[in-house]
């Protein structure tokens, strides 16, 4: 296999759900610059159409390719693992990163409010893993990427049944991890912290937004980008070894214990 000069795969088949916008968009973009084929999806067009024409010579060239998709639908996922096999012979690194985000708190919420919610976060990899994992058995090879959230690693306000989803995308990728190692397959989870995302930065307040960069001890939120480099870093075929794992991508939020740090200035960034 080619590899770049940091070392890294290329011309690897990747499977991005979710990939017009945001984190997706982010990931698609940094698996294209390692040299690698890209498929994404989105559940609609308008999005998808407009990063398909910016990023025109990469389709021109076969190496990008977009399906309209909701990761809900058993069909339209078994339609994506056929359409990835037509156009990229197969897939190694599937990354499930299709989410919405429905807030409040449980006694407010509806049960159609629980419905979308599961259907997105947590049936949408389900089925995706499940529609694919026979083309990775058949090779032998494989790596599948849950995109989880510091919400599935312990509680948040107004949030439950989004840390519910999370959590279970969690445990799903471990448990996944145990039962497919033997075929040669990896599954693990990437946490993000609170990040620059159009779902994040429009469905919240400048108040809440600056609280959340507040929270953080870097004094920063992550950037698409940020949880991008990671996803690409561990699914270099040379860390085969991080395996059933949940990385928190995060700037060191997971590891704080919430004392105030007296030799900073508050508010002190470490990253503009």
């Amino acid at each position: 296999m080619k590899t770049t000069k940091g070392g890294l795969g290329m011309d690897r088949s990747i499977v991005v759900t979710g990939g017009s916008l945001g984190i997706g968009r982010a990931t698609v973009e940094a698996f294209l610059a390692e040299g690698d084929r890209v498929v994404f999806t989105a559940r609609g067009e308008a999005e998808a159409k407009k990063f398909l024409g910016e990023r025109s010579e990469d389709v021109q060239k076969g190496r990008l390719f977009f399906l309209r998709s909701d990761a809900s639908v058993a069909n339209d996922a078994e339609k994506l693992a056929a359409f990835t096999k037509e156009k990229l012979g197969g897939c190694d690194v599937l990354i499930n990163n299709a989410a919405v985000f429905i807030g409040g708190l449980l006694h407010q919420n509806s049960e159609e409010d629980f419905e979308k919610l599961f259907g997105i976060n947590v049936r949408g990899p389900f089925l995706t893993s499940k529609a694919f994992l026979p083309m990775m058995l058949e090779r032998k090879k494989g790596h599948i990427i849950m995109i989880a959230s510091l919400a599935g690693m312990g509680g948040g306000y107004g949030m439950t049944l989004y840390c519910m989803t999370k959590a279970a995308v969690i445990n799903m990728a471990r448990a996944m991890a145990l039962d497919y190692m033997q075929y040669g397959i990896r599954v693990n989870a990437v946490s993000p912290s609170a990040t620059e995302t159009a779902m994040f930065l429009g469905g919240n307040s400048k108040e809440t937004i600056d609280a959340f960069r507040g929270q953080n001890p870097a004094h920063v939120l992550g950037k698409p980008e940020d949880i991008a480099n990671a996803l690409v870093s561990i699914a270099d075929e040379k860390n085969i070894y991080i395996n059933g794992q949940n990385i928190a991508v995060d700037g060191g939020l997971s590891a704080w214990n919430g004392e105030y740090n007296q030799s900073r200035e508050p508010g002190q960034a470490y990253r503009e």
